[in-house]
């Protein structure tokens, strides 16, 4: 992903959807999540989505733009502080 993207999650969806020309309606057609609540993470109305929730946004944008990056997506979790990877000590990754 080129740049350098905010801390903030909703300015880091917000620019991956611009950057890659996807719209919160394709993402919900996906995820199943609803349109409006995908609108309001984007506006930085609602915060804090869930793993789960970033994790089907991110699998969302990869199937709708070939030019998503698993980069790209792990910049969607650590703006909320996460990594795709979840550790299960200091020296193992699932």
């Amino acid at each position: 992903m080129q740049g350098v993207y905010s801390d903030s999650f909703a300015q880091t969806f917000s620019e991956l959807l611009k950057q890659f020309n996807i719209s919160c309606y394709q993402i919900s057609e996906f995820t199943h999540l609803n349109e409006g609540y995908l609108s309001r993470l984007r506006n930085g109305e609602k915060t804090n989505p869930s793993r789960e929730t970033v994790l089907r946004i991110g699998i969302a944008l990869a199937h709708c733009s070939d030019k998503v990056t698993l980069s790209d997506i792990e910049t969607l979790f650590r703006s909320i502080s996460l990594s795709i990877v979840i550790r299960k000590s200091k020296y193992d990754f699932i």
